[in-house]
């Protein structure tokens, strides 16, 4: 089993898809984003990881949050193989933090802007 705990910042629009399961009289909204991730010794470059998160934690990410935000995220690894040729073996592994819980350590931007409240009363 995997456990991932996380402390960082987006760095990245938060891309939102929705999807259609059959079966599922709503469709299903997966957010993703890249964290950029401190180091002990902060002259080094961050660590970048890639996160997704699912259902309503994936609609209040984009409603509340956006780039530049502070986060702390818990959650689980999942490895895929990308092979851009199309072979069935060999390929790049790709690692992403499956998002159990999110929580949010910068004030909530105001909706329908992408201005968090404290960039606002400066």
């Amino acid at each position: 089993m995997s456990h991932v705990e996380l402390l960082g910042l987006v760095a990245s629009d938060v891309r939102v898809q929705e999807s259609i399961a059959a079966g599922k009289p709503e469709p299903q909204v997966k957010a993703s984003f890249l964290c950029a991730v401190r180091r002990r010794d902060r002259t080094q470059e961050p660590d970048w990881v890639r996160v997704e998160t699912w259902g309503v934690q994936a609609r209040n990410l984009v409603r509340f949050n956006g780039t530049g935000s502070r986060v702390a995220v818990t959650g689980r690894l999942r490895g895929t193989f990308y092979n851009p040729d199309g072979k069935e073996r060999g390929g790049q592994l790709r690692l992403v933090v499956v998002a159990d819980q999110i929580t949010y350590l910068s004030p909530p931007r105001k909706e329908g802007t992408t201005e968090t409240r404290a960039r606002a009363r400066k």
